[in-house]
């Protein structure tokens, strides 16, 4: 398996049990799930999905030196994402947004999953919590592999990341007592300020909170309507859209017209019921062969 990724260029995977779990349909689903969640409604080009992030992660931990079983954490760590990703934590009380991670044993022990595991010698419940795995997964605002995948890759798609920084994050990135550090002062600022500006103009953005918590009335009048059930949430984003569109109800209707044909000015004052998750950054930095946080270079 081959392909162009849009932010590491050219990978390739060669393991045939890798790409047994790969090749199987609950991982497959990731690729009707987008990052943006209904964001991608109003924005086509934030085009990121949950399949090509769970790829990229895979890889920059191959990348990173991360061990097996860490690598094939990346590769499963959003398996248990629902349709339209973070739009579920407008509809359930989820105080860091992740829901999507209680519904992870479901997804690790479907068939497909669970068979692919044990031929690489694993089982489902190594991969339920990946606190396990450091490198993958770190509070913020520690840099982590999931983090940085996604920064880079939702950054690339709204175009406030260049290749340029790309390249020059990438160049820098290394691991250091399992923690992810950089080595340049000057590149783990540009990360948090990019980062920053990710999180200020699109994934807390008044018109995120605007878009995600109109959404999730259309999801909630189609739960009350009976055009969904729980079942709906965790097939593909353009299949809950098509049963929505399909119900003609005009509540659902009204609310999704103002999410395709959305206008900038419709943020304005909007004071949503829930808000995004913030997000910051503050790497750690190798120095003299100490790691110290970037915050204490200001």
């Amino acid at each position: 398996m081959v392909w162009n990724d849009r932010v590491y260029g050219r990978v390739e995977v060669s393991d045939p049990k890798i790409l047994a779990l790969i090749e199987g349909p609950t991982f497959q689903r990731l690729k009707g799930i987008r990052q943006a969640g209904p964001s991608a409604i109003a924005f086509p080009f934030k085009n990121v999905t949950r399949y090509e992030h769970s790829l990229g992660v895979f890889h920059l931990l191959r990348r990173l030196g991360a061990g097996r079983q860490e690598q094939v954490a990346g590769l499963l760590h959003d398996i248990s994402h629902t349709a339209f990703s973070h739009a579920v934590d407008f509809l359930v009380t989820s105080a860091e947004q992740d829901h999507h991670e209680s519904l992870k044993p479901i997804l690790l022990n479907r068939p497909d999953v669970a068979g692919a595991l044990d031929r690489l010698g694993f089982a489902p419940e190594d991969f339920y919590d990946d606190a396990r795995y450091p490198i993958l997964e770190r509070p913020l605002p520690w840099l982590c592999a999931d983090r940085l995948d996604y920064f880079l890759r939702d950054g690339m798609a709204c175009q406030a990341v260049r290749r340029g920084d790309v390249d020059r994050i990438l160049g820098d990135v290394s691991v250091v007592d399992a923690t992810i550090v950089f080595s340049d002062v000057k590149v783990a600022r540009t990360v948090v300020d990019l980062f920053a500006v990710m999180n200020r103009d699109w994934w807390a953005s008044p018109i995120e909170a605007f878009i995600y918590n109109e959404f999730a009335d259309a999801l909630r009048e189609g739960f009350r309507e009976g055009v969904l059930d729980d079942d709906d949430l965790l097939s593909e984003d353009d299949k809950v859209l098509a049963k929505l569109d399909a119900a003609r109800i005009p509540a659902i209707d009204r609310t999704l017209e103002k999410i395709r044909r959305f206008r900038p000015e419709s943020a304005d004052g909007y004071t949503p019921r829930i808000a995004p998750k913030q997000r910051w950054l503050d790497p750690h930095l190798i120095i003299d062969g100490t790691i110290r946080r970037t915050s204490e270079f200001a």
